[in-house]
């Protein structure tokens, strides 16, 4: 168990991270020599972000991250995926087809996550499958913070209402570090009251 100092310096440390990360990922997408290059860049620094977003979920959870090593790595490579949905709309596995396509691909779309997210809490609420909770919040989290990383250039999309103005820079990195938080906020609300409808029952 981690004193509150550690606790503490741990959970800024990743916040921090995230914040790090994207900055970093940025200067890669706007400097990078070539079009490869900089979707790589971009590419990864999603993933990791991804990763990290949901490392920082489990640390406030206080839940062990080496027994959720496999999730936290199913979030980074999800976060990644994301871009696989150039090259399907673009019909093209070249990398100038796939970064030039003429509207935006359906998986950035961020009415998808939160629909994903809406029927499987349904699904938990109707046969009690508690884990659903976990899966729905790692799609959830793996999307948007990709989504937001996406909606600094070009907002976010919410069909079929269209999209958001692109989000200020820095708004837009305060909010992949304090998503993490908010994911744990509802998780920890959503536990509760499953804790207390069992309560009721028993």
């Amino acid at each position: 168990m981690l004193s509150f100092k550690q606790a503490f310096i741990q959970r800024a440390f990743l916040t921090g991270l995230i914040g790090i990360v994207s900055v970093l990922g940025d200067k890669g997408l706007q400097n990078g020599k070539s079009e490869i290059v900089r979707a790589i860049s971009d590419n990864l620094t999603h993933a990791i972000v991804g990763g990290i977003t949901w490392t920082l979920v489990l640390v406030l959870s206080k839940q062990s991250l080496t027994e959720n090593l496999r999730r936290i790595i199913t979030c980074f490579f999800m976060s990644s995926l994301i871009d696989v949905d150039h090259f399907i709309t673009a019909q093209s596995w070249d990398i100038n087809d796939a970064t030039h396509i003429n509207h935006r691909p359906f998986l950035h779309c961020t009415t998808i996550p939160v629909l994903i997210w809406i029927i499987m809490y349904l699904i938990y609420k109707l046969f009690n499958i508690p884990i659903l909770i976990t899966y729905s919040w790692m799609i959830l989290a793996s999307f948007i913070s990709h989504h937001l990383r996406d909606g600094n250039r070009r907002g976010l999309w919410f069909w079929p209402f269209g999209s958001t103005q692109p989000i200020p820079y820095y708004l837009y990195l305060s909010l992949c570090m304090v998503f993490p938080y908010f994911i744990y906020w509802i998780m920890n609300w959503q536990l509760t009251k499953h804790t207390e409808e069992l309560l009721l029952i028993i």
